[in-house]
């Protein structure tokens, strides 16, 4: 605990550009110091967009750095936090973070440690290596020679420095609502990632009662019959709140389908074809459009190399088909949140 104290005093530099729930809240505690962040801000009527690093020290270097990207137009929605694939940053993935705000959400792409070799490729059939790699790329505990992440480059002790340092320049936007007492309100956030980092959005909300979550090409955390060892049992977050979206074409389509399956989504129907009206209430999602090689595949279903029609990305009408299923925007929110959506920003 104390390594994990001292981690959380990281801070951040950060470049801001303009643009144009009922449950009982689980709440993670928040040692303290934690990582901070310095920046100006730019102002808009319709809200914000910010890029930033954390600050590192010699001390507790933060590896990788790259630029978290952060944006919101209204003062009170849910937090999609958002993890990217294995060496992909933030910054690959900018048209789906934008289809994000736009549709209410305040929107945070938090690099972390996915650097080397994917979960995927370490752990293969050794079904308690899942669990290794994403509990302490979570946290920071309990190294292991599959994964040695340290507290200061944990995703939580990245996540309290990005919130706390939007907080600072982004008064307007509330971003402590999800930091309340020091603490991460997961019962407020929505988690979606790419690849790995969908798999450590899936293993987040096994531990913690999130609001829900997306997996692009993700996870792949099953192989020839094999799970991850942590989806034997029942998380904190029903299958209920879990969506999934690939190509059909994906080199691990099969691993991913079989993820899906041992979280539960498959309770749910069939998998459907995104390339049609998408049937209420599915949750497995695939499209069968030419993405190229089954590795690009893999990979243009989210990010920013996604096919264009119309100078938009393709796959635009299912991302935000799938960020309605978990918020479908201030103008159809729960009260309580209608009327906070109400009130003038600054308030």
């Amino acid at each position: 605990m104390a390594a994990l104290i001292a981690a959380l005093a990281i801070t951040a530099t950060a470049i801001i550009a303009p643009v144009a729930a009922s449950t009982p809240h689980a709440l993670s505690p928040s040692p303290s110091p934690s990582p901070s962040a310095s920046a100006a801000a730019v102002r808009l009527d319709q809200g914000m967009q910010l890029r930033f690093r954390l600050n590192s020290s010699p001390q507790h270097p933060i590896v990788p750095n790259a630029d978290n990207y952060a944006a919101r137009t209204i003062p009170v929605s849910p937090l999609l936090l958002f993890l990217a694939a294995t060496g992909h940053r933030p910054a690959q993935y900018r048209d789906f973070l934008a289809t994000a705000r736009d549709r209410g959400y305040h929107v945070l792409a938090l690099d972390y440690w996915n650097n080397g070799a994917s979960v995927a490729q370490t752990c293969g059939t050794n079904a308690t290596c899942y669990t290794a790699v994403q509990r302490n790329r979570l946290d920071g505990s309990d190294p292991s020679p599959v994964s040695s992440v340290d507290p200061a480059n944990s995703i939580v002790s990245r996540l309290h420095a990005a919130l706390r340092h939007l907080a600072s320049v982004d008064a307007a936007g509330r971003w402590s609502q999800f930091l309340p007492g020091g603490v991460i309100d997961w019962a407020d956030i929505v988690l979606a990632g790419h690849s790995q980092g969908g798999g450590e959005s899936a293993y987040i909300s096994h531990i913690h009662a999130v609001r829900g979550v997306l997996m692009f090409a993700s996870p792949v955390d099953s192989d020839h019959g094999v799970n991850a060892s942590w989806m034997a049992s029942p998380g904190a977050t029903p299958a209920s709140r879990m969506y999934g979206f690939d190509d059909a074409s994906d080199i691990f389509g099969p691993r991913i389908v079989a993820s899906w399956n041992a979280l539960g989504m498959g309770a749910f129907g069939a998998v459907a074809n995104a390339d049609a009206a998408i049937p209420a209430g599915s949750h497995e999602l695939v499209t069968h459009r030419d993405l190229g090689t089954p590795v690009d595949a893999h990979v243009r279903t989210i990010t920013d190399g996604a096919p264009l029609v119309g100078g938009k990305p393709v796959f635009a009408p299912v991302w935000n088909w799938m960020l309605a299923q978990l918020y479908p925007g201030p103008s159809q929110a729960a009260p309580d949140e209608a009327a906070d959506h109400s009130a003038p920003a600054g308030a």
